[in-house]
């Protein structure tokens, strides 16, 4: 008996731990196209929670040669510095502030056969990411109004009640 029971309590510990080990992602990161044609971000974290990081990265759709292969696509993208410190807002998406010290990669312009990946870390109200990916094909079936988020296009309205929803 004792050993069922020690061993049942192992594996609750070991359930606890594992769950426990990787904050959660949320969609709250919509991508849309600007006024001024360029693609632009939205990032929107619950309340008023700080960002401390942002991540913008991209990886090609059809995965192809490595990366390190002479003549093989290259990146795209930048990374925030350690703390950008900001509570969300919208911003285009090669154009991170100059206070963020971004550190940029490969062109800073939407490539064609490109998957790309925004991130943001809040260590507030338990720890979370927010995030979105994309194409370029994604973002030029969009309507008028509509951003792209969790993996479809939506009204910004849409957004705003999903991002209520998971905050």
């Amino acid at each position: 008996m004792r050993r069922a029971w020690l061993t049942g309590a192992t594996v609750l510990v070991a359930a606890g731990v594992l769950a426990g080990c990787s904050p959660p992602r949320y969609d709250l990161v919509a991508a849309y196209n600007g006024d001024d044609g360029k693609p632009w971000i939205m990032l929107a974290p619950c309340g008023r929670n700080d960002i401390t990081s942002v991540h913008v990265s991209s990886r090609p759709t059809d995965p192809g040669p490595s990366p390190y292969t002479p003549g093989a696509q290259p990146a795209s993208g930048w990374r925030s510095g350690f703390d950008p410190g900001v509570g969300g807002g919208s911003l285009p998406l090669f154009e991170p502030p100059a206070s963020w010290g971004a550190q940029r990669d490969g062109e800073q312009r939407i490539l064609p056969g490109r998957r790309y990946s925004v991130e943001f870390y809040s260590p507030e109200d338990g720890v979370y990411y927010g995030e979105v990916n994309f194409t370029a094909e994604d973002l030029a079936g969009l309507e008028p109004g509509e951003v792209w988020a969790g993996d479809r296009a939506m009204t910004r309205k849409a957004f705003r009640e999903y991002r209520a929803d998971k905050c």
